[in-house]
């Protein structure tokens, strides 16, 4: 039988609920001290664990070995819904703490990005040969729900009237490209589709997080800084 999610359904949650990385980084949110920067970090050990997993089911011969139509859309809606519902708290805890009555956005399931690791795999039966790049997908795959619920939650504030500052923080030995679109944004000035700001290639761990002009002092500071870069 080819391996299904309901193979590794248990495993996974198993593996996740006894992850100290994740679970310090829930400990954080559910004490109203989580930021986007915790659940980014919660969302990269999420899907590195459900890497693991699926590691230690490898096909031996051929992508046939896995019911992949099946394993990865409800594989990767599963680690979506972990990921997304970090991000409800962190943003909601946010809001709370700015006096802010707006409820949580909860961003989109990718699904052409789903169908296109379905693609690869049925292009490359002998899974060795995209194997690294195959399981690097599946972490930027969970930093970007983070990215995505960012990019929705900001837009919400921006059509309420609320100004708001993006900030993208090159992670350490990154490389040239995101070194260079580090830095503080002014969300009306990059919320167009296609933006760098929101872009994460392949392996890349940087965060992005925001604060609003209610962070008063801190807003204006990292406005100051802004102009004079």
């Amino acid at each position: 039988m080819a391996l299904t999610f309901d193979d590794i359904k248990d495993e996974f949650m198993t593996k996740v609920n006894a992850d100290p990385t994740v679970q310090r980084c829930l400990r954080t949110i559910h004490d109203g001290r989580g930021t986007y920067t915790t659940a980014n970090r919660l969302a990269k050990r999420v899907g590195e664990t459900l890497g693991k997993v699926l590691k230690e089911h490898d096909p031996i011969e051929n992508i046939n070995e896995w019911d992949y139509v099946n394993l990865i859309p409800q594989s990767l809606g599963l680690n979506q819904q972990i990921i997304v519902d970090a991000c409800r708290d962190v943003q909601n805890g946010l809001n709370a703490k700015n006096g802010i009555g707006i409820r949580y956005q909860e961003p989109k399931f990718d699904w052409d990005r789903i169908n296109g690791l379905i693609t690869e795999l049925r292009d490359n039966p002998e899974f060795k040969n995209i194997e690294k790049s195959f399981y690097d997908q599946l972490t930027n795959f969970s930093e970007n729900i983070v990215d995505d619920s960012i990019r929705d939650n900001v837009g919400r504030l921006y059509r309420s009237g609320i100004r708001t500052m993006v900030i993208r923080q090159a992670e350490a030995g990154a490389c040239k490209w995101c070194q260079e679109v580090a830095g503080t944004y002014d969300y009306s000035e990059v919320r167009m589709t296609g933006s760098d700001v929101w872009r994460r290639h392949d392996n890349c761990h940087c965060t992005i997080d925001y604060i609003t002009e209610k962070d008063s002092g801190f807003y204006s500071e990292r406005v100051n800084n802004q102009r004079r870069s």
